[in-house]
């Protein structure tokens, strides 16, 4: 018997409430020397730092002398880039990044002009993360 068949009523309501609502995480949180410190990233914490990194607002950036037009959720690096980051092998990201990609968690679409880029759009980030006015950090 499983330790789930053994929870009363009043423990199953408590582990679904659990998985509902939200955490406000600042992006600011990026900056913090905890973040900051130089470490390899475990793969949660790689899936945190692209969803901090995910643009909260409709914006064209300048991206290695190139213009992208981003939408909320969207990202514009390169697999190096996130590599060097995650202190990962830039196999390990592109497996990463696949790996999200078949669990429908982000859509990647790869540019191979010089400098190669990578456009991440995480989906589902309107409904996970709401736009209600609160300004971005």
């Amino acid at each position: 018997m499983h330790k789930k068949d053994n929870l009363n009523n009043s423990e199953c309501q408590e582990a679904s409430a659990k998985k509902s609502g939200y955490v406000r995480l600042y992006r600011s949180m990026r900056y913090d020397p905890l973040w900051m410190k130089k470490r390899i990233f475990s793969q949660a914490e790689a899936f945190l730092d692209l969803y901090m990194e995910a643009s909260g607002t409709e914006r064209i950036i300048t991206y290695k002398r190139r213009e992208f037009k981003l939408r909320r959720g969207q990202l514009i690096t390169s697999q190096w880039a996130l590599a060097k980051r995650w202190e990962w092998s830039r196999g390990s990201v592109e497996n990463f990044l696949h790996k999200l990609e078949m669990r429908n968690t982000i859509a990647i679409k790869t540019f191979k002009i010089r400098p190669p880029s990578t456009l991440i759009t995480i989906l589902k980030y309107n409904a996970l993360n709401p736009n209600n006015s609160i300004p971005e950090v």
